[in-house]
């Protein structure tokens, strides 16, 4: 069944290499489809694009100490991914991971000598999996998280899926609730170890870029890593904000780099006085009603520049992002209804008033513009939102002490 489906979507594929080829010109082509140059490594960490790569940063930086001598090989789908790769973890050698075609997989891996490969979220690609235990690997898939739409999915073909989750020696997962759609479907060993996000450190660099100094007073907030459809929503409560605080600023980070074109020019049709991060320098950032986020690797320096943070992905039914981001630099943070991707950290930022939920838009540009003019209330729920992010640190450790060479 997979095999078909593979093969049904392979014009597809091909398809997105090809505009990756065409738009980055460091991505390696022969990479994607199996042609690795010879590496060997003590531990593989695939990572699929820029967010797992930032996330697994703490454990890798954990793990070097304990094992200064160690190689690394970092993998990842996307060029955005590669170049943070490049710039975070330098002593790493870096691969594109092959597309899963059974016969790339295959001619990749006879390229690669190592026993251990960790598995960043669940990025569970079944020739990947396959061969990688005919070749005697460890797998640990970890920051392991499930959501209840995608455990349906898989309980649908669960004849298949059952065997796919069989093959990692371990699961380190999110939650409980995640640990028992795991173990439902048919995982061989899964512990609960909490989400590796929480000990994101704060860049030294983010702090003394201190955007949020350079914006003065004004009130600032921020539509990070959004998706289609969310864009229009804000730009409409923006629109309704500057009614009531007319030097209020809207910093706009579409999640994927394809999109920032095509959100400048939506940005446009709404307002006269916008501007790129590419363009124009924060401290000059005063001119305009809207900035749009055209840089990959920033979201915490957008996050930290802002006094009210929503995260995307969660107007629509994608699942919502990472809102330990924005918790981590004490930002009170704002979602839609759709945050099934983080549930459960959800839950509990609004539980502890770190975090609100809008409904929708209507309910999202009242709460925008009630927070606009409470600026002691935004410090407090931020404050709720960094020691709640602060309280579950210490994931990595959990990590380390339950996978490491035993």
């Amino acid at each position: 069944m997979y095999r078909v489906l593979l093969f049904l979507l392979t014009p597809a594929i091909l398809l997105k290499i090809r505009c990756f080829q065409k738009k980055y010109s460091h991505y390696r082509t022969k990479e994607a489809l199996g042609f690795w140059p010879s590496v060997e490594a003590d531990l593989w960490v695939h990572c699929a694009s820029v967010g797992e790569v930032l996330a697994v940063r703490p454990l890798i930086t954990q793990w070097r100490e304990k094992h200064p001598n160690h190689r690394f090989l970092i993998t990842t789908m996307t060029p955005t991914g590669a170049e943070q790769v490049e710039k975070i973890f330098p002593f790493a050698e870096h691969r594109y991971l092959p597309m899963d075609w059974r016969f790339s997989v295959k001619r990749a891996l006879k390229r690669l000598t190592c026993k251990h490969l960790f598995i960043v979220e669940t990025e569970l690609w079944p020739n990947l999996l396959t061969q990688a235990k005919a070749q005697s690997m460890r797998i640990d898939v970890v920051n392991a998280r499930l959501s209840e739409r995608s455990f349906l999915r898989y309980q649908k073909f669960s004849i298949v899926s059952r065997s796919l989750f069989k093959l990692p020696d371990c699961f380190l997962a999110h939650a409980k609730e995640d640990a028992k759609r795991f173990e439902s479907l048919g995982a061989k060993k899964v512990l609960v170890t909490g989400s590796i996000k929480f000990d994101l450190s704060v860049s030294p660099e983010v702090l003394q870029d201190n955007w949020r100094e350079q914006l003065g007073s004004r009130f600032v907030w921020i539509g990070g890593s959004t998706h289609q459809g969310e864009d229009e929503i804000l730009l409409s409560v923006h629109k309704a904000l500057l009614q009531k605080v007319p030097d209020a600023l809207l910093l706009l980070v579409p999640r994927h780099p394809e999109r920032f074109e095509a959100v400048y020019t939506l940005a446009k049709q709404h307002f006269d006085n916008i501007t790129l991060r590419s363009q124009t320098p924060p401290d000059q950032w005063s001119n305009f009603d809207v900035v749009i986020g055209d840089s990959m690797g920033e979201l915490m320096h957008y996050y930290q520049a802002s006094d009210l943070a929503f995260v995307g992905g969660s107007l629509i039914p994608r699942g919502g992002h990472n809102p330990i981001e924005p918790a981590l630099l004490g930002k009170v943070i704002l979602v839609g209804p759709h945050t099934f991707n983080f549930l459960e950290i959800t839950d509990q930022l609004l539980q502890v008033r770190g975090a609100v939920r809008c409904s929708d838009a209507e309910e999202l540009e009242k709460v925008v513009i009630t927070f606009a003019g409470k600026s002691s209330q935004c410090y407090r729920m931020g404050q709720a939102a960094l020691r709640f992010a602060e309280k579950n640190q210490g994931a990595v450790t959990r990590v380390l002490t339950e996978i490491d060479f035993r």
